[in-house]
């Protein structure tokens, strides 16, 4: 069973050992996660699998828009259903803030993110060129409008 959690002082290092393990084109650390914390407008949330940690969300609110800023689940939880989840709770989350918008970007040859957040209701508007490093490449601006007026 999938549960999930706000990010807090108490579980802030699995979101961190998370991500050393999805991504290496520089990576978050403990401290930076410990650091979203003390952002008031930082939320992070952490999917938790039979109790074990899964797979994580971070996402920024600045009125009237949002970003998701990370998002990852362990390789070997993958297909579980598990980002949908955490999408669905930033979708939510933003919702109950009052936000218009939601955007994420992802690197270009990521078919699978691509295709789970089309699935989700992301469009992709644009390309932001030399986005990433290690490799270097550019990433799909997608985003997705959470509100009536919002189209």
């Amino acid at each position: 069973m999938t549960e999930i959690v706000p990010m807090s002082e108490n579980n802030y290092p699995d979101a961190a050992f998370i991500e050393s393990k999805c991504f290496f084109d520089r990576p978050w650390t403990a401290n930076q996660f410990r650091e979203e914390l003390d952002i008031n407008f930082s939320r992070t949330f952490i999917a938790y699998e039979d109790g074990n940690a899964a797979g994580f969300v971070n996402i920024w609110l600045t009125p009237p828009f949002a970003t998701i800023n990370n998002i990852a689940v362990l390789p070997e939880m993958r297909g579980r259903g598990i980002a949908g989840s955490l999408i669905g709770r930033a979708v939510a989350v933003c919702e109950s803030e009052g936000i218009d918008e939601l955007t994420l970007e992802v690197r270009v040859t990521n078919t699978p993110a691509v295709s789970l957040y089309e699935k989700h209701g992301f469009k992709n508007v644009g390309r932001r060129r030399d986005f990433y490093e290690n490799p270097r490449e550019d990433a799909f601006i997608m985003t997705r409008p959470l509100r009536g007026d919002a189209d």
